[in-house]
């Protein structure tokens, strides 16, 4: 199984990146481009029948619709826990204010208040051994981004805060900074993809292999 990095609407390279690994299954970790602008109409039956062909899956990025996300098969709905990996997707565009909303912004692109609170307990019961997620907690913003601006409230961090600091998975995979990044931070591996990234992930021994740069 292999874990690919933001998309950013780059779908053909991502058709390609996906045919060429040797995996059954890929999970694409948020900012796929999915209903993001006008030609999305055109492209989102057929990229969902390309994803399901070539056993690739996707979480919901910020810049993602959520709704048209709901419409695809290939979609991995938020809070969903398989093999001990739980897969949450959302994120906060701090360029919100220069975005049209319903067109490349959406008012839902974080999950509520209420749907994270519940997923904290979902996530406290179930101690998942992977987190797979769009955004990251905000220590771990902190710690691995000098460019992280504490202006930008994110309840999504927030919310992944507390659920960090209730249980600490063994590894944490996430994008939306749009660098690689493999650091270890309170007992926690944490693996940020930048865009088209990809690692190897083993979903018998829960081994990871190194980030892979799109090239």
């Amino acid at each position: 199984m292999h874990f690919i990095g933001d998309v950013h609407g780059k779908h053909r390279n991502y058709i390609d990146l996906i045919r060429s690994l040797n995996s059954n299954k890929t999970v694409q970790i948020g900012d796929f481009g999915v209903g993001f602008g006008d030609w999305h109409k055109n492209v989102t039956e057929g990229l969902d029948e390309a994803c399901i062909a070539s056993g690739g899956r996707f979480i919901r990025g910020n810049h993602d619709n959520p709704e048209a996300c709901k419409a695809m098969k290939s979609w991995i709905s938020d809070g969903t826990i398989e093999n001990n990996v739980m897969y949450i997707g959302g994120a906060l565009s701090i360029d919100a204010y220069a975005r049209l909303q319903g067109w490349n912004w959406w008012e839902d692109e974080e999950l509520s208040y209420d749907e994270l609170f519940n997923l904290n307990d979902i996530y406290e019961e179930a101690k998942p051994r992977v987190m797979v997620t769009h955004e990251c907690p905000e220590e771990v913003a902190v710690a691995l981004f000098p460019f992280y601006r504490r202006d930008f409230d994110s309840r999504t961090r927030k919310a992944f805060q507390s659920m960090f600091e209730l249980h600490r998975p063994g590894t944490w995979v996430f994008g939306h900074w749009h660098h690689d990044v493999d650091k270890v931070i309170n007992g926690t591996r944490f693996i940020c993809l930048n865009e088209l990234s990809t690692i190897e992930f083993d979903e018998k021994t829960f081994e990871f292999g190194e980030i892979k740069p799109f090239t």
